[in-house]
């Protein structure tokens, strides 16, 4: 069980490394952008698309590393005063919701992302990139998403049988 808690562990870990880098192409593209608009008068029209395209990346990619790393925003007025036993005894409560609503969300995704690929789908602006791909991105970050809460509720279900770490 720790083999595969380490491997969806890795997984997210990995995923959030690779598009955190994304973040100096955005902060490249930004400062490239605001030159050639000012500077020479020619602004760009793939900066605004490359860089929301980069930003929604992170955010969707990260979010796996962000719930490992326990990064997430919560309400801490009752959560901070529980016991370890009582957090993971909410958190395993809490995980139901999370998981029903990440998993009708990934059935939505996929069978989206599996349109928007089929038909080629692109942004129809003057640029005209592919968006399939972000909607494919989307598909994965609900998947790992799952994959990280479900490590963290086996977890947090162990802890509180147990009264160990997993």
């Amino acid at each position: 069980m720790r083999r595969i808690l380490s491997v969806v562990d890795l997984l997210s870990t990995w995923f959030g490394k690779v598009v955190s880098a994304l973040t100096l192409f955005v902060a490249l593209a930004i400062v490239y952008e605001i030159f050639m608009r000012y500077a020479f008068v020619k602004p760009t029209v793939w900066a605004s698309e490359s860089t929301a395209f980069a930003c929604g990346l992170v955010y969707l990619l990260g979010g796996a590393w962000t719930l490992l790393e326990d990064k997430h925003v919560r309400i801490d007025m009752v959560y901070a005063k529980v016991s370890p036993r009582g957090r993971a005894a909410l958190d395993c409560f809490t995980y139901l919701f999370f998981a029903l609503y990440i998993a009708v969300m990934l059935q939505a995704t996929a069978i989206y992302a599996y349109e928007s690929a089929a038909l080629r789908e692109t942004t129809m602006t003057p640029w005209d990139p592919p968006i399939y791909p972000m909607k494919v991105a989307m598909t994965v970050a609900l998947a790992l998403l799952l994959l990280q809460g479900t490590a963290k509720f086996i977890r947090n279900l162990y802890f509180l049988v147990t009264g160990k770490t997993l």
